[in-house]
């Protein structure tokens, strides 16, 4: 895994030479990638270099990743990783302007409702990021949906909640509603993280979701019982609060 993450940050980011698998040097900065075995993290470091000595290494990024996580959260960790390199080095992502060629998610024809049906739902209700949707999908190649939400669709949500009457609210409800009944294990449980971190530290969102929820318990108590849960989640943290 972490050869696929420091692909990403070599690949994506020319400035860099590989001094041994995990570790790359510029003319200004050391930059190290680390899996951490008693913390099951990655970390990303960075030390400053100079004529006379190399700078002390300070962490910039930090991801949870044990056994659960697949070659998709590898790369998510390394284009999350990408993104601190860059900020470090000054750097600003080019905006990606030809989607043309890029798809909108489309739902699945059976009964159940997996990743991609719960996404075009969302781009349903909030068309807006449409253009976000495809822009992402050119620049990354595969839809990082933790990420992809984390940035996009989130700050709608809070919005939502926070400003929304109580038909939006209502109307939006049917739609996660919808989802929680017909959607796979993954797709509820982003569904679940995505309202958390919504009410992420804003008692007004959490007090809105749990009043929106209430007429399903079995969805409240989902909500209720992620919250404490989501504070120590370093992955979700990072991927959905901005």
């Amino acid at each position: 895994m972490i050869l696929k993450i420091c692909a990403i940050a070599k690949t994506s980011l020319s400035l860099a030479t590989r001094v041994c698998p995990s570790n790359f040097e510029s003319e200004e900065k050391l930059i190290a990638v680390k899996y951490e075995d008693n913390k099951q993290m990655y970390t990303l470091s960075i030390a400053d270099k100079s004529d006379d000595i190399d700078g002390e290494f300070r962490q910039i990024n930090a991801w949870l990743f044990d056994d659960s996580q697949n070659q998709n959260d590898a790369c998510s960790v390394g284009i999350d990783f990408l993104a601190s390199i860059k900020k470090e080095f000054g750097i600003k992502t080019k905006r990606v302007t030809d989607t043309s060629m890029v798809d909108l998610p489309t739902a699945s024809k059976s009964d159940s409702m997996d990743i991609m049906g719960f996404t075009k739902k969302m781009l349903d209700v909030f068309p807006a990021i449409k253009d976000d949707y495809k822009e992402h999908i050119a620049v990354y190649g595969n839809f990082l949906y933790l990420n992809f939400f984390g940035e996009k669709l989130v700050p709608l949500l809070i919005n939502l909640f926070e400003n929304g009457n109580k038909k939006q609210v209502k109307k939006f409800y049917d739609v996660l509603e919808d989802a929680y009944v017909k959607g796979d294990k993954n797709t509820v449980n982003v569904e679940v993280a995505l309202l958390t971190a919504a009410a992420y530290k804003n008692e007004t969102v959490t007090a809105r979701i749990r009043e929106m929820l209430d007429e399903n318990k079995h969805f409240l108590m989902s909500f209720n019982n992620f919250i404490s849960a989501f504070s120590k989640n370093k992955k979700l943290l990072t991927a959905l609060v901005k």
